[in-house]
């Protein structure tokens, strides 16, 4: 196979897209931890909803990088593109969030 510029654009971009995970519920210390690794990228509050979103700085992959949130005293971690915005953020984990309660009821 010959590779060339656009072959492997479209598998780093393939490879990017597969990098993203869906939030998983950590706990305080992991959240912690990861803020204390280096000075976080993109760290946002909003007090009105009690959220905190931070990203870590080094790239998983291309665009993709390690997020960290918390909503209220509940912490999350996840996998997705360095350009979203706490909002997005938030709003992503909180469906999330809405999925697991409705499966344990």
């Amino acid at each position: 196979m010959d590779a060339t510029a656009e072959t492997e654009r479209v598998y780093w971009q393939r490879y990017e897209k597969a990098s993203i995970s869906a939030p998983v519920e950590i706990d305080v210390n992991l959240f912690h931890d990861a803020a204390g690794l280096m000075y976080p990228l993109n760290w946002r509050s909003d007090t009105a909803q009690d959220t905190e979103t931070f990203m870590i700085r080094e790239m998983y992959c291309g665009n993709v990088t390690e997020i960290y949130v918390r909503i209220g005293a509940r912490y999350f971690r996840m996998r997705n593109y360095s350009n979203l915005n706490h909002s997005e953020i938030v709003q992503c984990v909180k469906e999330v969030m809405n999925q697991k309660d409705k499966q344990q009821k």
